[in-house]
């Protein structure tokens, strides 16, 4: 699937009252901070390190599997948010 396929399947499901920049960008924010803040918890909890580049799991503390299934959730959450607000910018995510 292309990134213009998925803005177009993503926004099938976008309500009419959430079709504007105010609503798609605060969301946006609102999700990357729960991204951040999962990422964080695993951080204190030290089961993942970050370096400058990555983001590394520790071995013999590791993420459970649920707890990567909603880091994936939430970057999900980020991509159809900003899929939104490239939808209401007038602009495609493969631009």
């Amino acid at each position: 699937m292309t990134l213009s396929e998925y803005q177009q399947k993503a926004m099938t499901t976008c309500t009419r009252s959430s079709r504007n920049f105010t609503y798609m960008m605060l969301n946006l924010v609102g999700e990357l901070g729960e991204l951040a803040s999962k990422v964080a918890k695993a951080i204190r909890k030290e089961k993942v390190q970050v370096t400058q580049n990555n983001l590394i799991l520790n071995s013999e503390n590791s993420l459970s599997s649920d707890e990567i299934r909603d880091l994936k959730s939430e970057v999900g959450d980020c991509l159809w948010q900003l899929s939104g607000l490239c939808s209401v910018m007038g602009w495609s995510l493969e631009e």
